[in-house]
């Protein structure tokens, strides 16, 4: 019989607590940060903010700063953001999106 040790490297971050399996190390790196300005972003007035959690970082989208996109434009933000998500997860690091419904909480 073996004991797990839990002061291996896969314990460090803690272990999930829905599914069992060790976290993931939380990081934003300078280069996650040159990948996502490469991108096209679609407008220059969206506001969005990535924020460091414990277990995850998360994309912030503020409510009223996104309602007054509309049509093709909301679809290009929606787009934007999901291909940010998708350049942190590629470096292995949880990413969940979160809204806030003002501006003035920042």
């Amino acid at each position: 019989m073996t004991f797990i040790d839990r002061d291996k490297d896969h314990f460090k971050h803690g272990m999930n607590l829905w599914t069992g399996e060790p976290n993931k190390p939380v990081f934003y790196s300078k280069e996650m940060a040159l990948k996502i300005r490469e991108l096209y972003r679609p407008s220059k007035d969206l506001k969005m903010d990535i924020v460091k959690y414990p277990e995850f970082l998360t994309i912030r989208l503020y409510e009223s700063n996104f309602k007054h996109y509309d049509g093709l434009m909301k679809e290009q933000v929606i787009n934007y953001v999901q291909m940010v998500k998708n350049i942190i997860e590629s470096y292995g690091v949880r990413c969940e999106l979160e809204g806030v419904p003002d501006e003035r909480i920042r």
